[in-house]
């Protein structure tokens, strides 16, 4: 019997053709079964199995930050949820690159408006809207928008001079990287507020990031 992709015979048809002579009615329900997964992920591109089963949380694709202000050359960890796995990232300005299996953009050395796209495994597509400024000495996020719940990811500063003192003005928590200490990453509660982050070089620069916190649907 041939099946053609995306049809599926009607079930008179098909056992008009299969015969399990000596067996029980169950395995006509368990060959059609069979068949019609066959179909599914036939018609599902080039997703495989594993990757549906590792569908990470409900909802819809997103990324985070989903806005941003940056300096020149700074560079942010930007995150992909929902959706498939394995999530593709690219970019109209700057550069996107992956150290440690965390994924990082990284401005241009100019102001300009960067869309970040992630992009799933069955090629949906959501996307961050960045603004880079122009920075001087210590350069730091001046604004980022995050979902209830959610974490900004590692946040770094660069230029001035070590080391750097940060500190959280607002509800939410502040996290340290274990290594490096010229970033911390925001975690949001799980309310619509809007969070401030100073930090402080030895020579007394200040540089501020706000991060407003959003409800998110999906």
């Amino acid at each position: 019997m041939k099946v053609r992709r995306g049809f599926l015979p009607s079930t008179s048809k098909l056992f008009s053709k299969c015969t399990f002579h000596g067996h029980s009615p169950i395995l006509y329900t368990a060959a059609l079964a069979v068949l019609i997964l066959g179909l599914i992920l036939t018609g599902c591109g080039n997703v495989s199995l594993s990757q549906l089963l590792e569908k990470q949380e409900p909802g819809e694709l997103g990324i985070t930050p989903k806005t941003a202000t940056i300096g020149e050359g700074s560079s942010i960890e930007i995150t992909g949820k929902g959706g498939f796995k394995p999530y593709t990232f690219s970019v109209t300005a700057g550069s996107i690159d992956e150290i440690d299996a965390i994924t990082y953009y990284t401005a241009p050395n100019s102001p300009d408006v960067a869309t970040i796209m992630v992009t799933d495994g069955f090629s949906n597509v959501a996307t961050a809207t960045i603004e880079v400024v122009s920075s001087s000495g210590l350069s730091f996020p001046e604004a980022m928008t995050i979902g209830v719940g959610e974490n900004t990811g590692f946040v770094i500063v660069t230029g001035g001079t070590e080391p750097y003192t940060f500190t959280l003005y607002g509800d939410g928590a502040l996290d340290y990287h274990h290594l490096l200490l010229d970033r911390v990453k925001y975690t949001a509660p799980d309310y619509e507020t809007t969070a401030d982050i100073w930090v402080e070089d030895a020579d007394g620069a200040l540089r501020m990031l706000t991060i407003t916190v959003v409800e998110v649907s999906g």
